[in-house]
């Protein structure tokens, strides 16, 4: 709940409405873990423009997991049939459930060639839930060194899950030895009466 002051605010002219932010485009984003790792898909996210879904990328994607590459594209260039001839990025979903996978690029006049191009050099009899194709051109590739944002400035690492483990194991190691000595003395109590 907001406080008195904050409700009380009137509204600038210009601010973005819940409809307006409705209409934005879907951005799919794709992280690499580690050099040699593949790209897989990491999440969705809505932006106005290319701009503004790649500083959304950095911010939530960049931050929230240690990655080296962010890829970031609009969903509908995943999917498309249509387009030039270029180099186009393969990614496989192998199993229902399973995020969409890259594994490797092919030359290609369409999205609907580079899928079928796609099909016979990473797949081939191997089963499949999905295929994405993406022309490079069309998506924004941003690197560690340079790019991201959580890198550069300072450290960051007790965001990351394996910042706490410590702490957390010291945690559940108290809590089972807790469970422990109360089973103990329900086993006594039963025993004595």
């Amino acid at each position: 709940m907001l406080s008195k002051a904050r409700t009380n605010v009137p509204l600038v002219s210009g601010e973005l409405t819940t409809k307006e932010v409705g209409g934005f485009p879907v951005w799919e984003v794709f992280t690499q873990k580690k050099e040699p790792d593949a790209h897989l898909h990491a999440g969705s996210l809505s932006a106005p423009d290319a701009s503004f879904a790649q500083q959304f990328a950095r911010e939530h994607y960049g931050q929230d997991q240690e990655c080296t590459s962010l890829w970031v594209g609009l969903r509908e260039i995943f999917t498309c049939d249509t387009g030039g001839l270029e180099t186009y990025e393969v990614f496989v979903q192998w199993k229902a459930g399973d995020k969409h996978e890259h594994v490797g690029e092919v030359e290609a006049a369409s999205g609907a060639e580079a899928k079928i191009k796609g099909a016979e050099q990473f797949v081939g009899d191997k089963t499949n839930c999905s295929m994405w194709v993406a022309p490079i051109s069309k998506l924004t590739k941003i690197n560690s060194a340079t790019d991201m944002i959580w890198r550069e400035t300072t450290k960051q690492e007790y965001r990351l899950a394996k910042g706490y483990s410590r702490i957390v194991r010291q945690k559940w190691d108290a809590l089972r030895a807790k469970k422990a000595v109360d089973a103990y003395q329900e086993e006594d109590l039963k025993d004595t009466f």
